[in-house]
């Protein structure tokens, strides 16, 4: 029910209804001819359709995926290529020349793991010299992003299929069977997981020095400690940006283009910009009470009226924008 990838969409789970295991209690209790039997047997198969059993039938079950649209699909690939492309150019871009001296600190640590400590010396003094220009040409330097990674966890399910699920899994927790009950809430996630790996400038150069000096007193093993320290000293950014916020701004985007050409389109895109609205807090992305959910629910229901009533409302689709930015920042 959940997956890992970059930029394509999950088919979530739709969980299956109770009405096939009514059915199987309807088709036993008629095949039994003594009534105590009867009574016996259909108790019998309610205890197991209210079992965990049932519940597992229900998560794992292969026919309650539901495959996306090509709208859809569309949609998703769209946002989650502008987000990925809005994030990466807000990085700073490393300077050329520090970037060239990190890769030569590489190669001198490379050389000097093949025991050719002349050839890393010649290569940490060029980079100390890579790392001086970088610095005095940008004083204040200080982390440097050297890796950028997206995960995408994409849930492809509606409002109603989490509250399912979520009921469902408190059904699960009540009888102590919460192992289940984590399968059954595993799939609640739908979001983009930015990570961005940050070098600190200032260590470098402290690093080459110190490597160099070993080098001179011919300690090989103390140079090459002195790298690795320095390369293995990078911090990791995240940044949780969840797909519901950011596809229900999108919606209302494109509702708000087809305002003037479209209303019964623009309606429609808002009310499903709702329901993303609902499953971004369902899913813990945001609170029901927060002040800005409550003012964007309002800003669209006031919205879709005043469609309804053939009005202008686009100072009305600006406000509602500047609110999504509130929420997504």
């Amino acid at each position: 029910m959940k997956t890992k990838l970059l930029h394509s969409v999950l088919c979530a789970s739709l969980l299956l209804s109770s009405a096939s295991f009514a059915a199987s209690i309807d088709d036993s209790v008629k095949t039994l001819k003594d009534s105590a039997s009867q009574e016996r047997a259909a108790q019998a198969q309610v205890e197991v359709t209210n079992s965990s059993e049932a519940y597992l039938a229900k998560v794992k079950a292969g026919s309650f995926t539901k495959e996306a649209n090509a709208d859809e699909t569309k949609r998703l690939n769209k946002i989650l290529h502008n987000t990925v492309s809005k994030h990466q150019s807000s990085l700073k871009k490393a300077p050329k020349e520090f970037m060239q001296g990190l890769n030569d600190t590489m190669l001198a640590l490379r050389a000097l793991h093949t025991n050719k400590p002349q050839e890393a010396q010649k290569l940490l003094q060029k980079a100390d010299k890579e790392f001086q220009v970088a610095l005095k040409a940008n004083p204040k330097l200080k982390l440097i992003p050297v890796a950028d990674n997206t995960e995408i966890i994409s849930f492809n399910g509606d409002a109603n299929l989490i509250k399912h699920i979520k009921k469902s899994a408190i059904k699960l927790l009540e009888e102590n069977n919460t192992q289940l009950a984590i399968d059954m809430l595993t799939p609640l996630q739908d979001e983009m997981i930015m990570k961005t790996q940050y070098v600190p400038a200032y260590l470098y150069p402290k690093a080459i020095k110190q490597a160099l000096a070993s080098l001179k007193d011919k300690k090989s093993d103390e140079a090459f400690k002195a790298l690795v320290g320095a390369l293995n000293a990078t911090e990791i950014e995240t940044i949780i940006v969840p797909i519901p916020l950011i596809t229900a701004q999108d919606m209302v985007l494109d509702a708000s283009k087809l305002e003037k050409t479209n209303k019964k389109d623009a309606l429609a895109l808002l009310s499903q910009a709702q329901d993303e609205l609902e499953k971004a807090m369902l899913l813990g992305y945001t609170q029901k009470d927060s002040k800005t959910y409550t003012t964007i629910n309002k800003q669209i229901k006031a919205l879709k009226n005043e469609i309804a009533g053939k009005n202008v409302v686009v100072k009305l689709y600006d406000e509602l924008l500047k609110s999504f930015h509130k929420l997504t920042k």
